[in-house]
Order: C-alpha cells, then structure tokens, then sequence
C-alpha cells in the first residue's frame, strides 16, 4: 500500500470512529464511492479495533507513565526497560512521539514502543487518538509472524 492510500485509510479510519454507531455504514459507503477494495480495507481495520479494545486494557504508556512525565524526555537506550518491556532499537521520531523495537518480556514476542512525550497526557483528544491507532496497530499481522 503506497503511502497516500495508507493516509487517506487511517484518516477514514478515524473519522468512522467519530461516527454514532448507527451512521457508520453511510459514512463508509459515501468515503469509500465505489472503491471497494478502500471498502474492505477500511471494515478490516474497524472489525479489528473492536476485536482488539480488551486487548489494550493497560496500554504500556499507563505503565510507567509517572517516570515518563517526571523523567527526562531523552531518548530511551538499547536494554532500557519499561514495565515488561525492554527496548532493543530505536526505530523512529514522529509527530506524536519515539518509536522503539523492544521485545515483551512476560510473552517472548517483539512489539513497537511509542513514547509519547508529556505534554500528549495533558490533551485527552490526542490521547484518545492515540490509543485508537495502538488498537488499530495491535490488529495488524506481519505475513512472517
């Protein structure tokens, strides 16, 4: 999926999020406009979120969110670790925060880590953002996992 496809698909995502239970299925169909395969795609990714909203009960940022907001806001180092987390790489910066490889420690399986900086916890839309794109994220599966 090229990029643009993948901006317009997470920002119908988010927008059918928004959408009164009822209303999401016009919504879809009047965004979609008879791209069907952007149709499924975008149903996909729903049926997921609502499949994964118990699996991300304690998102990792609840765990050590006290340390992070007293903390320094630095760059985590390779063997750091968060709650049952330990961070292996550093992989990107963005908009919302750091993303890190880090490996699960409790469940032996590899997970990326966003650290989003401090003042993202003193804004409830971008926290709730953010927490619908880790449901989102959680759904996805690589082809060789």
């Amino acid at each position: 999926m090229n990029p643009e496809r993948w901006q317009k698909l997470d920002e119908l995502f988010h927008l059918a999020l928004e959408c009164e239970p009822g209303q999401r299925n016009a919504f879809i169909a009047d965004a979609c406009k008879g791209d069907e395969e952007l149709r499924r795609e975008l149903e996909s990714m729903l049926e997921h979120h609502e499949q994964a909203r118990d699996f991300i009960e304690s998102p990792a940022y609840a765990i050590e969110r006290d340390t992070l907001i007293d903390g320094p806001a630095e760059t985590l180092l390779p063997g750091a670790r968060l709650g049952h987390y330990k961070v292996r790489s550093h992989i990107a910066k963005g908009g919302m925060g750091e993303v890190y490889l880090a490996q699960d420690i409790e469940l032996g399986r590899y997970v990326a880590l966003k650290i989003l900086p401090h003042t993202l916890f003193e804004d409830p839309d971008r926290l709730r953002r953010f927490e619908r794109e880790a449901r989102a994220a959680s759904a996805l599966n690589h082809p060789t996992s």
